[in-house]
C-alpha cells in the first residue's frame, strides 16, 4: 500500500500471523474447560480425539477473527491502528469463547440458535438479566487482554522489523506459516480421520465428545454409503427427522363448534418457570386456595423446555418442531381464530414482553392492538404487579361498558423466571441477594442451591399474591362464576437435580413438569392422574365451548384433558432438539438429522442409559410415528 516498504509489510504480515496463532493457542486453553466433562473412563482413540478436535474446533472459529486480521492487514495504513484493532479483536475473540465454555457449563449447549436468538431480538431484556457486575468483569477483561495482546504485536512487529533489516533476515519470517498451516492440516486430518472411523462404526463416545466441542462438525462418511452397506455397518436402522422445506398445511380440518354451546369467559393463568412442586400451601397459598373445587392434573407436563415451546404448544396443541414453519408464515392459532367467529373478546396482558419469545408474529398477530406487555420497569415483580393492575382495570372497564360478549384472556406473570425478582424480605430464607451467572457455573455447592431455590421460591410466591389479586378482581366484577380459569406454568425450573440451573437445558421432569388445574362453570372437581400435556389445552377449551372432538386430529395434537388416554407417548420440544417421553426412557431428537447417533435415551433422572441400542430398537415404532408426526401439517 501507499507509505509502506517492502520490510514493513511483512514485519506485519509477520505480527498479524504469530497474534493469530497466539489466539489459537490461548484459545484451545480455554478450551480446555470442555475436555471436564469427557468421561473419565473412556479409550485412548476417543481421549486423543477429544484433544486434538477441540484444537480444530477453536482453530477453525478462528478462521472468523484471522478474515477480520487480514482485512485490517490490508486497509489500515497506520502499524499501531491495525494492531490495537486486531488486538481488541483477539480479545474478543477469546472472551465469547470463554462465554460459551461457561454457557455450556450452565445449560449443556454451546452458542447456538437459542443463544443468538436471545442476544438478536428486540424484547429479550425482560427475559435475560445478565447484571452490571457480569458486564463489569467482562468489560474489564476485553481490555486488560486487548492490552496484553497489542503490546505482543508491537513486539513482534518490532522484532520482525529489526531481522528484516538483518543481512539473510528475509526468509526466516515464513516460516511461522508454514508451520502453523502444516500442524493445522496434520491436526484436522487425524481428528477427522477418527471421527469418520467412529462414525463408520457407530461409536457413540467420540460421537458424544464431538458435541462437546463448540460448532464441530464432523466427517459423515456413513451417509454416503449405499443403502445395503450403510445398513451392514450400522447395528440401528435410521429415523429421518430432517427438516422438509414446506408451507403449512394448518389446520388440514376446521373445527365445527355447535352455535348453541356454551360461551364462558377464558382466563390463561401462567406464571413463568413454575414447577409442580411449587405448588402447595407455603409458597402458593393463593392458588392452592384457589383450587379446592377444581379439577387438578398431577401428571402434567409442558410442550417444552422454555417459554416458546410451552406457550406454543398450549395455543397451537402442536409439537414444537412446527414452531419454526409458523413463525415464518406468521400464523395465528386455530383456538384464537376460532374465538374470534365465535365473538370473544381477546386480550394478553404479559408482564415479559411477546416479542421474545416472537408471540406477536405468531399467536397474537391478529390481536396486537390488545397485547398490553410495555410497562415502565425493567424488574419483573414490579411488572408482575402493573399487569395485573391492567388486567383489573380491563375487566372494571369491561362492566362500566356493560360488554356482552365472552373473554378469552391469556395472562404471564414474570417474576419467578431467572433472575427471581421479589419484593424484599420474602418468606423463605436464606436466599440469594443476586445470581451470579458466572459462580452458578462453577459451583453447585449445597448451600448455593438452598440460597438460589429460595430466592426463586420467594419470586413464586410473589406471583402467587399477584395472580390472586387478579382472580379477586373477576370475582369483584361478578365474571368468575362465568369463568372457565385454567391455571399453570410454561416449564418447569431446575436447581441442580440432574446437574443444571433454570430451563432449555434437558428433557427431565423438573424442566418440564408443570402444575395444571381448571375450574369453571360446567367443570368436574377432581384429581386426574393419567399423563396430559400442555398439547390437550386447545382443543380442550373449545371442546368445552361445544366442538366436535371428530375434528381433532385435523388441527391438533393433542388430547383432551377430561379424557386422556391410559397410556400415553409424549413429545416435548427445545431449541435444537425434540424429546420423546416413553414410560421411564427419555429420548432426545436432534432435529434436522437421520443418523441414529443423534438420538440419545437417558433415564427419568437425566442419566444416559448404557444400553442405547435398546431403548432405540424397542421404542422405533414410537420414533417414526414422532417423525412422521411433524409432518402431517406440512404441505406434501
Amino acid at each position: 500500500m501507499k507509505g509502506r516498504t517492502a520490510n514493513d509489510d511483512a514485519a506485519r504480515r509477520h505480527a498479524t500471523l504469530c497474534l493469530w496463532i497466539a489466539n489459537v493457542s490461548a484459545g484451545a486453553l480455554v478450551g480446555t474447560a470442555y475436555l471436564e466433562h469427557v468421561p473419565e473412563e473412556t479409550t485412548l482413540r476417543t481421549s486423543v480425539f477429544a484433544v486434538l478436535g477441540l484444537v480444530s474446533s477453536v482453530a477453525t472459529l478462528a478462521l472468523v477473527p484471522g478474515l477480520l486480521f487480514y482485512c485490517l492487514l490490508r486497509f489500515v495504513e497506520r502499524a499501531w491502528l491495525q494492531g490495537l484493532l486486531q488486538a481488541a479483536l483477539g480479545a474478543s475473540f477469546l472472551v465469547l469463547l470463554k462465554a460459551d465454555t461457561l454457557v455450556y457449563d450452565l445449560l449443556g449447549y454451546h452458542f447456538n440458535g437459542a443463544v443468538w436468538n436471545v442476544m438478536l431480538t428486540r424484547g429479550s431484556e425482560d427475559a435475560v438479566h445478565l447484571g452490571g457486575k457480569v458486564w463489569w468483569l467482562v468489560s474489564t477483561v476485553v481490555v486488560l487482554l486487548a492490552g496484553a495482546q497489542y503490546f505482543l504485536w508491537r513486539f513482534l512487529y518490532r522484532r520482525a522489523l529489526a531481522r528484516r533489516a538483518a543481512p539473510r533476515g528475509r526468509s526466516s519470517l515464513s516460516r511461522p506459516a508454514a508451520l502453523c498451516a502444516g500442524s493445522f492440516l496434520a491436526v484436522l486430518s487425524i481428528e477427522k480421520t477418527i471421527y469418520a472411523a467412529a462414525d463408520l462404526e457407530g461409536d457413540r463416545a467420540v460421537h458424544d465428545v464431538s458435541q462437546m466441542l463448540p460448532m464441530y462438525q464432523g466427517l459423515r462418511v456413513s451417509e454416503l454409503l449405499p443403502g445395503g452397506l450403510e445398513s451392514a455397518r450400522h447395528a440401528l436402522p435410521r429415523v429421518d427427522f430432517r427438516r422438509r422445506a414446506a408451507p403449512l398445511a394448518y389446520p388440514r380440518a376446521w373445527p365445527t363448534v355447535d352455535p348453541g354451546g356454551p360461551r364462558p369467559n377464558v382466563l390463561v393463568l401462567v406464571l413463568d418457570s413454575w414447577r409442580r412442586d411449587m405448588l402447595d400451601p407455603d409458597v402458593t397459598p393463593r392458588l392452592w386456595s384457589f383450587a379446592a373445587g377444581a379439577r387438578r392434573f398431577e401428571d402434567h407436563w409442558s410442550g417444552g423446555n422454555g417459554t416458546r415451546f410451552g406457550v406454543f404448544a398450549m395455543l397451537y396443541g402442536l409439537h414444537g418442531w412446527y414452531w419454526f414453519p409458523v413463525l415464518e408464515e406468521r400464523r395465528a392459532p386455530v383456538l384464537m381464530d376460532v374465538l374470534g367467529e365465535l365473538g370473544y373478546e381477546r386480550a394478553v396482558f404479559s408482564s415479559a414482553s411477546q416479542s421474545f419469545p416472537e408471540f406477536r408474529e405468531t399467536a397474537w398477530v391478529d390481536v396486537l392492538d390488545h397485547v398490553f406487555d410495555d410497562y415502565p420497569s425493567r424488574v419483573s415483580h414490579e411488572r408482575d404487579s402493573l399487569a395485573a393492575e391492567r388486567f383489573e382495570g380491563w375487566v372494571a372497564g369491561r362492566q362500566a361498558r356493560a360488554r356482552a360478549e365472552p373473554f378469552f384472556v391469556f395472562a404471564l406473570l414474570d417474576a419467578p423466571h431467572q433472575p427471581y425478582f421479589a419484593p424484599d424480605g420474602g418468606p423463605f430464607q436464606p436466599a440469594a441477594e443476586e445470581l451470579d451467572y458466572i459462580e452458578l457455573a462453577r459451583s453447585n455447592a449445597p448451600d448455593l442451591v438452598e440460597r438460589v431455590f429460595n430466592r426463586y421460591r420467594n419470586a413464586v410466591h410473589h406471583a402467587d399474591r399477584v395472580a390472586g389479586g387478579m382472580i379477586d378482581a373477576l370475582r369483584a366484577a361478578g365474571e368468575l362464576e362465568n369463568t372457565i380459569v385454567i391455571v399453570t406454568g410454561d416449564h418447569g425450573e431446575e436447581f441442580q437435580e440432574h446437574g443444571f440451573w433454570g430451563h432449555t437445558s434437558n428433557f427431565s421432569e423438573a424442566q418440564l413438569a408443570v402444575p395444571l388445574y381448571v375450574k369453571g362453570p360446567g367443570i368436574e372437581p377432581g384429581v386426574e392422574r393419567r399423563r396430559t400435556s400442555h398439547l390437550d389445552l386447545p382443543c380442550t377449551v373449545l371442546e368445552l365451548l361445544g366442538a366436535d372432538p371428530a375434528a381433532r386430529p385435523g388441527w391438533t395434537q393433542g388430547e383432551n384433558l377430561f379424557s386422556p388416554p391410559a397410556q400415553r407417548v409424549l413429545t416435548v420440544a427445545g431449541w435444537e432438539h425434540l424429546g420423546l417421553l416413553v414410560g421411564d426412557d427419555v429420548f432426545r431428537v436432534k432435529m434436522d438429522s437421520n443418523s441414529p447417533l443423534d438420538v440419545d435415551v437417558f433415564d427419568a433422572s437425566w442419566r444416559p442409559r448404557l444400553d442405547q441400542a435398546g431403548p432405540y430398537l424397542r421404542q422405533r415404532a414410537s420414533l417414526e410415528q414422532l417423525a412422521a408426526e411433524c409432518r402431517v401439517f406440512l404441505a406434501p
